[in-house]
């Protein structure tokens, strides 16, 4: 979502008392539409809305501005800002309160489904409420699949879901294990992996939220150390999704040794649209390293990440 405010940049700060120099009167009605008239980078994730103002704003301004932002838009019961960028490798972001409740957890409805996540200490990405919605969509019935970089599980979710509903259609309400086949504890059709302690608890909380307790499974640690043979998580895998952070190691060799005939790995990637020849030939040279003939299916725009900076996802098919 944007947002938007008023801004002198020949001032080293605009005080709220002020703003009405510059055309601007300080109301909650006139805060609340300037927000939805100037566009300010801003995302709302469920009932929490994280936004990044100029540095030239004064905090008290930033308050006040956010006291009309939540009288504008009910569903929204906290106001923070944006304190730099995600940072380190568990992508981790700094906020700072503005305005209403004194939280940091988030309840997000998408696709279907719900989840509860502190937006400091948990990567989440509303943008790519889309993207998974997609990858759910290609996902067969009879599918293993991994998650790798999973964070609170809303890959392993959304893709637990469209799985469930298979288990579901093969028993009609008529049917008379209907029930058993719901409740049954089944081995995780979808395995998801994530390397930060922060957001185990709340991926675990998010499976049974989402009534997925054995379709879904969750484990905390380094990809390396818990996905391979004689580790916690073994065996072979139809699909595996490899939403990663923008870290210099791809993992591909990871995903290559739990791959068999026919995987589908979908892989992202933070590239310039005319750096899409060296994601290319990195994704070429790892799979040579590993020994294993793959086939690119295609590479597509999964969203952007910043000035001409985009998150592709590589669609690759081991042969």
């Amino acid at each position: 979502m944007r947002v938007g405010y008023p801004l002198n940049r020949n001032s080293k700060s605009i005080q709220f008392s002020n703003l009405k120099k510059i055309g601007y009167t300080p109301n909650r009605s006139s805060l609340s539409r300037e927000f939805s008239k100037k566009k300010i980078p801003g995302d709302v994730v469920g009932n929490i809305a994280i936004l990044k103002f100029d540095r030239l704003i004064s905090l008290p301004a930033k308050k006040k501005f956010a006291v009309g932002y939540l009288h504008r838009n009910k569903s929204v019961t906290t106001v923070l800002e944006k304190v730099g960028k995600f940072s380190g490798r568990l992508r981790t972001l700094k906020t700072r309160w503005l305005a209403g409740l004194k939280t940091r957890e988030a309840l997000y409805r998408e696709n279907g489904c719900e989840f509860r996540f502190n937006v400091d200490t948990c990567y989440f990405s509303p943008r790519l409420s889309e993207e998974r919605k997609k990858i759910a969509s290609v996902v067969k019935k009879s599918e293993r699949v991994l998650v790798m970089f999973g964070g609170v599980a809303p890959f392993a979710i959304v893709i637990g879901k469209k799985l469930r509903s298979f288990k579901l259609s093969d028993h009609p309400p008529t049917h008379p294990k209907r029930r058993e086949v719901i409740n049954q504890n089944i081995l995780g059709s979808v395995i998801s992996v994530e390397l930060g302690r922060a957001c185990l608890p709340y991926a675990l909380e998010n499976v049974k939220r989402n009534k997925l307790l054995g379709i879904v499974k969750v484990f905390q640690g380094d990809v390396r150390r818990v996905i391979g043979p004689n580790r916690k998580v073994s065996g072979k895998f139809d699909r595996i999704v490899m939403a990663r952070p923008n870290l210099e190691n791809s993992f591909l060799d990871v995903a290559f040794r739990v791959s068999k005939h026919g995987t589908i790995i979908h892989y992202y990637g933070f590239y310039l649209e005319e750096e899409i020849g060296l994601l290319r030939n990195l994704i070429m040279d790892e799979a040579k390293k590993a020994g294993r003939k793959i086939k690119i299916l295609g590479i597509v725009k999964a969203g952007d990440i910043g000035t001409r900076k985009w998150r592709f996802r590589v669609d690759i098919q081991i042969e």
